[in-house]
């Protein structure tokens, strides 16, 4: 009976596994029938699939376009002060929350295939990590949300989670993934098309001052290093769409939109994009040839187009003055690593290294680079940079997830990548579907992995980042295995509760963007008593965001300073008393506002500059015991906190310790502060003072030569200089 059993068990076994070897087989015929077909992707789905559907394809075409500026409609100012990443984190989970609720009733109340692939235990894996990085990081809530005008923090990675999640459930056939890809082909080709109008000086919007060069396209992306990423995608999916084509005039259409492609991807001048660009072309170039595909003449005349606007817009930067606009400079620029952006990017890897080594395992959180850099950016980095620059990322992904996820993050997000790209690459190459399809499958292959290697040299914003996870979903469907279900008895009840969550979600995801317009009021457009009460309304409905609490704590700081100037216009009368206690009222509120912020994020080296700021301040004119203030705090972010090469820290120390009487300690402090930067023109005006106060009247002299050579204009330089030469001669002539 044992042994009966034994072999009941083990034909049951066999049985079943030859079960699940027919399932498979089925669902790859199924999903190869599909993907020859061409049946629409939307004539049998109802209505609850539907909405899921257009949910994605919504989120593919809009994320691109988001941004708050509509002002070439009239509109006066943005909605929000991050005007391109704010909206289109907000859009793409808005649409991913629809689409998800809207899924998971189709299948409770009309059940159906739910498609699994074993990819799913690593982003499970990555997931449930990053939760764990999360909660061991120097600050939980910039972890959670990502730091502000990046947001590539745990939620964003759940973000893609789900969108990978969908995009397998609903990419189950080659019409689908086909509508998907010419969806994203369309948002392209309007991004690319704005990018184009702002290299040829045609932008209807207001920008303001940029913080690049001008005429560089930047597009709906606000950076042209995020444009540049997002034109990979763009040049792999539309030549995949032109070599899968068999109609001429189809075909020209998406020979055009490579074509804008090509044109914004040059023009936004970004080398990391350049490098990841020509990869995806090489490979699909390399794919065409394998796979002998047909070329027709309308081919020959837009590849040959194609090569004589690459020419043109070569020889045309070759003669800017620009390097930055100089395709053979910029190119150039890779290879020397000593000297302008190349040279500071080392020395930012340096720091990330430095970090890693300290916490390899579990690093500092998601998105917690600019928390962490101070405390690891090298000495060189504030001179070639300016004591101003503070990296918010690390410039390398990989560099950037070990910092912030520690080496066993970043080894199972690249598992990810790579078991994606191994397994669609196995099947793209041993697979019978048509050759067209096989090429728009090969340009989704390209462009992921073009992204994936720019990432090498640039960043990973959630605005492009997603969609390495909506085609890795394309190109993992085909291998899903699908699993039925029946509808349940208790879908009433799991449909509320989905549709409940969905209603949360999407409140809280329209509050963070109604926080940022607050933002945007307390930042630009009001002042006062209103910018305060601006700046409280942003904090009440995002609490998470540390810029929000420093922005209110700025608005405190500039009433204060508003209440020094009364204090000194009053000085003598009968009103000064008051005007002090109204003074030492609204310092209080402010120091109160500072060491909260302080407390919530302690690594944000600015919030100690301002405390120590608001300190000199009060004990210049309220009492001169909050110059000892000062200099605690001061210490503790240069000291305790690690911030030893924070030149403005040490300026605000330096002005305390000189009023307190220890001009020796002054004059050290300073001394680091003005080595530290060249062109800071405060450190080196304080270092003169203190160097002629300690009778070094010869590296007083250097101090304000040097403020002259970098700000010709600095008040009061050029006067102390003429009296200390004067000072000088006296002394070398014995004149008294």
């Amino acid at each position: 009976m044992v042994a009966k059993r034994r072999k009941s068990r083990s034909d049951e076994v066999q049985a079943a596994s030859e079960s699940n070897r027919r399932q498979r087989q089925g669902n790859n015929q199924t999903f190869s029938s599909a993907m020859t077909s061409g049946a629409s992707p939307i004539g049998a789905m109802m209505l609850p699939e539907r909405l899921a559907w257009w949910a994605l394809l919504g989120l593919v075409f809009c994320v691109p376009l988001a941004t708050s500026n509509w002002t070439w409609l009239g509109f006066q100012v943005p909605f929000t002060f991050d005007q391109f990443d704010i909206i289109k984190v907000f859009v793409m989970r808005a649409f991913l929350v629809v689409g998800l609720a809207a899924w998971a009733w189709h299948i409770l109340f009309n059940g159906g295939k739910i498609r699994f692939s074993w990819v799913f235990y690593l982003v499970v894996a990555f997931i449930i990590w990053t939760l764990l990085t999360t909660i061991t990081s120097i600050h939980p809530e910039t972890a959670l949300f990502g730091k502000y005008r990046r947001f590539e923090g745990l939620m964003s990675f759940i973000t893609y989670a789900g969108v990978f999640f969908l995009g397998v459930q609903l990419l189950d056939r080659m019409s689908r993934i086909k509508k998907m890809a010419q969806t994203f082909f369309w948002s392209a080709v309007i991004v690319n098309g704005y990018g184009i109008m702002q290299f040829l000086g045609v932008d209807p919007n207001l920008w303001g001052a940029l913080p690049f060069e001008a005429n560089r396209a930047f597009s709906t992306f606000g950076n042209p290093n995020f444009l540049g990423g997002f034109t990979v995608f763009s040049l792999g999916v539309s030549l995949g769409l032109v070599l899968s084509e068999q109609r001429p005039t189809w075909r020209a259409v998406w020979w055009i939109g490579f074509l804008m492609s090509v044109w914004c991807w040059v023009v936004a001048f970004t080398r990391g994009a350049w490098v990841g660009g020509a990869i995806a072309i090489a490979i699909i170039v390399a794919f065409a040839l394998w796979r002998k595909a047909k070329v027709t003449g309308t081919d020959g005349v837009f590849a040959g187009g194609i090569g004589i606007l690459v020419a043109a817009l070569t020889a045309i930067s070759l003669n800017s003055p620009d390097p930055v606009m100089n395709v053979r400079e910029r190119l150039a620029s890779i290879l020397v690593f000593d000297q302008g952006s190349a040279e500071t990017r080392f020395q930012i890897w340096q720091a990330a290294i430095s970090a890693i080594q300290e916490r390899p395992i579990l690093g500092y959180g998601a998105d917690t680079f600019r928390l962490i850099f101070p405390r690891f950016k090298p000495f060189e980095y504030t001179a070639d940079a300016g004591y101003l620059s503070v990296a918010d990322n690390a410039h390398n992904y990989p560099l950037q997830l070990m910092t912030s996820l520690g080496i066993p993050g970043f080894v199972l997000l690249y598992a990810v990548f790579a078991v994606v790209a191994f397994l669609s690459a196995r099947h793209l190459l041993r697979s019978t579907h048509s050759s067209g399809d096989k090429f728009l499958m090969a340009g989704i292959w390209a462009a992921c992995f073009g992204f994936v290697m720019s990432l090498n040299f640039g960043l990973a914003i959630t605005g492009k980042a997603v969609f390495t996870w909506v085609f890795m979903a394309a190109l993992i469907a085909p291998l899903a295995r699908s699993v039925t279900v029946r509808p349940v008895s208790w879908a009433p009840f799991g449909a509320v509760a989905a549709a409940a969550l969905a209603v949360v979600m999407l409140y809280v995801n329209f509050t963070h963007v109604l926080a940022d317009n607050y933002h945007l009021k307390a930042s630009v457009m009001t002042q006062g008593v209103q910018r305060v009460e601006a700046a409280e309304g942003a904090v009440r409905l995002n609490p998470f965001n540390d810029m929000y609490r420093a922005e209110l704590a700025m608005a405190h700081m500039d009433l204060f300073s508003s209440h020094l100037a009364g204090l000194q216009a009053v000085r003598g009368t009968p009103e000064e008393e008051s005007r002090r206690a109204l003074a030492l009222q609204q310092f209080q509120t402010t120091e109160r506002v500072l060491l909260d912020v302080i407390e919530f994020v302690p690594w944000e080296f600015d919030n100690y500059v301002f405390l120590s700021n608001l300190y000199v301040g009060a004990g210049q004119f309220l009492d001169r015991a909050y110059y000892q203030s000062a200099v605690d705090i001061a210490r503790r972010g240069i000291y305790d906190m690690g911030f030893e090469n924070g030149p403005a820290l040490r300026l605000q120390l330096a002005n305390a310790l000189m009023e307190l009487g220890d001009v020796e300690g002054a004059y050290r402090e300073i001394s680091i502060a003005a080595s530290q930067d060249p062109n800071f023109a405060d450190a080196h005006y304080v270092l003169a003072i203190t160097a002629e106060r300690v009778g070094d009247l010869e590296r007083a002299h250097e101090a304000l030569s040097q403020v002259l050579l970098v700000r010709p204009d600095y008040p009061g330089a050029a006067e102390s200089l003429t009296r200390l030469e004067a000072r000088m001669a006296e002394t070398a002539t014995g004149q008294p």
